[in-house]
C-alpha cells in the first residue's frame, strides 16, 4: 500500500496546489474587475459635472478627445432619456449605448438636464489572461483530482500486483521466501539472470529459424527461376506478392509491382488470364486454356493455366506456353498425313507415269508424216499439256520421298550466282543487296537453287511489274535470304501457307501446292528454315536461314 498511497497523495498535493492557485487568481480578477467598474463610474461621474454645456459641441470634443487620444477611454456618449445619440466619440458603425442596457458602458446624468453621458473603458489586457488562467487551472485541478482517485487503482493492478506474482516466483528458485528485501533483491536478480538466459536462447532459435526460412526461400526461387512455367501468387485482395522470371517476361512485370494489383492490362497475356481466372474461380475449376493471336498473319500462342487455393484465400497460379507442343502435335500429325501423302503419290505418279510415257510414243508416231499447220498447231497444244502433265507427276514424285541433300562448300560467291540465275528468266526485274562479309556453308547447290528459284517465281506471279528484290545478310552463325514482293500478301496463315496443297494461286493452271512444302523440305534436311510474313506496307517475304560454317571481315569493307 505504499507506493499507491504515496503516489495518490502526490498527485492529491498537485490537485490542490491547481485548486489554490485557481482560487487565488479567480479573486484577483474579481478584484481587478470590481475596481475597473469604480473607475469608470467615477470618471464618467466627474466628466458629467465637467460640461458647462453640452450643447457646445466644440467644447465638448475638446474636453474628449484627450481620453480617447491617450487610450484611457476607448468611446465617449450623450444619449437623451429615449436612448437617442447626441453627441459621441470613438462610437463604432452604428453604435447607440442605453443607459442601463448596453454592457461594458457606464452612465452618469448631467447635472439641470435630461441628458446622460456614458463611457466605454478600455478593454485590460490582463483580462484575457486571467480568464486562460482561470480555464487551465480549473481543467488542471479536475484532471489531477481524477488521477489521484484512479492512479493507485491502477498501479496495484497493473505494477504493483504482477511484481509481487515475480517476486513469488523467484522464491522458487533462491532462499530465503521472499520474507526480507534482501531476500526477495536476490530472488529478483536471480530471476532476471534466468529470463537473459531464456533470451539468448530465444533468439539463437530465432536465428536458426530465419536461416532455414533463407534457405528455403533460396531453394523456392532458383526452382522457380529454372522453370519453363511462369509461377506468380495473388492475394486475397489480388495484388501481387510472387512472381518468377518468367513471369516477369510474359506479363512486363517489376519489383515496383509488388504488393500492389496486378497489371491485368498491360500486356494481351494479362487480360486473357483475368477473363481465365475469374472462370475458373466462378465455376471451381483448377485448368483452362488461353490462345492469344498476335496478328491476323502469325500463328497464335496457346496457354495452360493451373491455380492453387489456400485457406488464407491466396491463388497460385501457373502459366505454361503450350504452343511448342502443339506445334509439335501438329508436325507430327503433319509427317504422318505427308507420309500417307507421300505413299499414295508414289503410286500414283507411277501409274500416271506409266500411262503418260505409252501416251508420249503414240504422239511420237501421230506426229511422224503430218505437217500441215492445224495439225502441227493441236500436236503442239498436246504437247505442253503433256508436259504440264509430266511436271505434275514430278511434283508428286518429288513429295514422294524426302530430299537427300548432296552438300558441299558454299561460299559468298555462289549465293550471289544462285540469286542472279534465279532471277535471269521470264524478264523478271529484280535486285540484288548482298553483305559485304565473306562467309561459307555447307549445302546442296543444286537443291538450293531450286529452292530460291521455286521463291522467285512465286513472287513474280504476285506481282510480275515490281521488282523483286533480294537481301542477303550473314551474322555470326547463320546467313539469310529474303526475297521480297509487292503483291496483295497472304491470305492464310504463315505456317497455313507450308503445308501440303495450300495455294493462294488459281488450281486450273496445274498448281497443286506442293512447291513450298517442298521447299521447307529440302531448306530443314540442310540444317536451316523457311519461314514468311507480311510486309506492313503491302506484300510477302519469305527468309531462308541456314547455318554458316565459318564467316570472315571482308578487308574492302
Amino acid at each position: 500500500m505504499g507506493v499507491e498511497l504515496l503516489t495518490g497523495l502526490a498527485i492529491g498535493a498537485a490537485a490542490a496546489a491547481a485548486a489554490v492557485s485557481f482560487i487565488i487568481v479567480f479573486l484577483i480578477e474579481i478584484d481587478m474587475s470590481a475596481e475597473t467598474d469604480h473607475m469608470a463610474t467615477v470618471t464618467a461621474f466627474a466628466l458629467a459635472n465637467s460640461f458647462e454645456s453640452v450643447n457646445d459641441i466644440d467644447s465638448f470634443e475638446e474636453a474628449v478627445f484627450p481620453f480617447i487620444w491617450s487610450g484611457r477611454l476607448e468611446a465617449l456618449a450623450v444619449v437623451d432619456t429615449s436612448g437617442n445619440l447626441i453627441l459621441g466619440e470613438g462610437l463604432s458603425n452604428d453604435e447607440i449605448p442605453k443607459p442601463d442596457e448596453t454592457d461594458e458602458w457606464y452612465f452618469s446624468k448631467i447635472q439641470d438636464t435630461e441628458l446622460f453621458l456614458g463611457i466605454k473603458p478600455p478593454q485590460s489586457p490582463f483580462a484575457l489572461i486571467y480568464r486562460t488562467l482561470l480555464i487551465g487551472f480549473a481543467v488542471l485541478t479536475v484532471a489531477l483530482s481524477v488521477l489521484a482517485v484512479f492512479t493507485p487503482r491502477y498501479l496495484t493492478r497493473s505494477v504493483i500486483t504482477p511484481l509481487r506474482e515475480i517476486l513469488v516466483e523467484a522464491d522458487k528458485y533462491s532462499s530465503g521466501g521472499g520474507s526480507s528485501a534482501e531476500a526477495a533483491g536476490a530472488s529478483f536478480h536471480r530471476l532476471m539472470e534466468l529470463l537473459h538466459e531464456k533470451d539468448k536462447q530465444l533468439n539463437e532459435l530465432r536465428r536458426a529459424a530465419e536461416e532455414r526460412a533463407d534457405i528455403i526461400e533460396n531453394r523456392s526461387a532458383a526452382i522457380l527461376s529454372v522453370l519453363g512455367s511462369a509461377v506468380l501468387a495473388l492475394d486475397g485482395r489480388g495484388e501481387l506478392s510472387l512472381f518468377n522470371k518468367q513471369s516477369g517476361d510474359l506479363f512486363e512485370l517489376k519489383d515496383s509491382n509488388l504488393h500492389s494489383e496486378f497489371p491485368w492490362n498491360r500486356t494481351a497475356e494479362g487480360r486473357a488470364l483475368k477473363k481465365v481466372l475469374e472462370e475458373l474461380v466462378e465455376s471451381g475449376e483448377r485448368t483452362a486454356e488461353f490462345q492469344i493471336q498476335e496478328s491476323y498473319m502469325h500463328p497464335s500462342k496457346m496457354y495452360s493455366v493451373s491455380i492453387s487455393r489456400s485457406l488464407t484465400d491466396e491463388i497460385t497460379v501457373l502459366v505454361t506456353d503450350a504452343t511448342r507442343i502443339s506445334e509439335l502435335e501438329r508436325n507430327i500429325a503433319d509427317q504422318a498425313a505427308m507420309a500417307d501423302i507421300g505413299a499414295a503419290s508414289a503410286g500414283i505418279s507411277h501409274e500416271m507415269g506409266n500411262t503418260l510415257c505409252a501416251l508420249s510414243g503414240y504422239f511420237d508416231l501421230l506426229a511422224r508424216g503430218h505437217s500441215d499447220e492445224r495439225t502441227l498447231k493441236i500436236l503442239s497444244e498436246v504437247r505442253r499439256e503433256m508436259n504440264s502433265a509430266q511436271e505434275l507427276i514430278d511434283s508428286f514424285g518429288s513429295f514422294a520421298k524426302s530430299p537427300e541433300p548432296v552438300t558441299s562448300k558454299l561460299c559468298r560467291d555462289d549465293i550471289l550466282s544462285i540469286c542472279t540465275h534465279s532471277c535471269e528468266t521470264d524478264g523478271i526485274k529484280y535486285s540484288i543487296s548482298m553483305t559485304d562479309e565473306e562467309f561459307s556453308l555447307n549445302a546442296d547447290r543444286k537443291l538450293l537453287a531450286i529452292c530460291v528459284s521455286n521463291l522467285v517465281r512465286n513472287a513474280f506471279e504476285a506481282d510480275s511489274e515490281t521488282t523483286l528484290e533480294i537481301i542477303v545478310k550473314a551474322s555470326d552463325n547463320s546467313i539469310t535470304i529474303s526475297v521480297t514482293d509487292t503483291g496483295p500478301g497472304l491470305t492464310l496463315d504463315s505456317e497455313e501457307i507450308f503445308r501440303p496443297f495450300r495455294t493462294t494461286k488459281n488450281r486450273s493452271g496445274g498448281n497443286m501446292g506442293l512447291g513450298l512444302s517442298i521447299s521447307r523440305r529440302i531448306i530443314r534436311s540442310m540444317g536451316g528454315d523457311l519461314s514468311c510474313n507480311n510486309r506492313e506496307n503491302g506484300g510477302t517475304v519469305f527468309t531462308i536461314l541456314l547455318p554458316v560454317t565459318k564467316r570472315q571481315d571482308n578487308n574492302a569493307y
